[in-house]
């Protein structure tokens, strides 16, 4: 009986390998930062930002600094709780 459960589980894990995409690739932080500033309606120029600061602080808010590639900085904040903002740095 644990033999058979085995090989259920092996033949199960290896459909699931199949299923995959074969183009699935991973997102870079800089892919997810440009993604986010346009989710939150601000021209990016582009699908990856560079120029990236990160700083956290004690409580766990974050703010990221990052340049796009049209040029335009911008500050993302996410708060400890995950409510996520973004502005435009002049």
């Amino acid at each position: 009986m644990n033999t058979l459960n085995l090989l259920v589980r092996g033949m199960a894990v290896g459909l699931a390998l199949i299923a995959l995409p074969a183009g699935a690739s991973a997102v870079t932080k800089a892919e997810d930062i440009a993604t986010t500033i346009m989710l939150r309606g601000q021209p990016c120029g582009g699908n990856a930002v560079s120029n990236i600061s990160e700083q956290k602080d004690a409580v766990g808010n974050t703010v990221i600094k990052a340049t796009c590639p049209n040029g335009k900085r911008y500050q993302v904040d996410v708060s400890s709780s995950g409510r996520v903002s973004v502005k435009p740095i002049q």
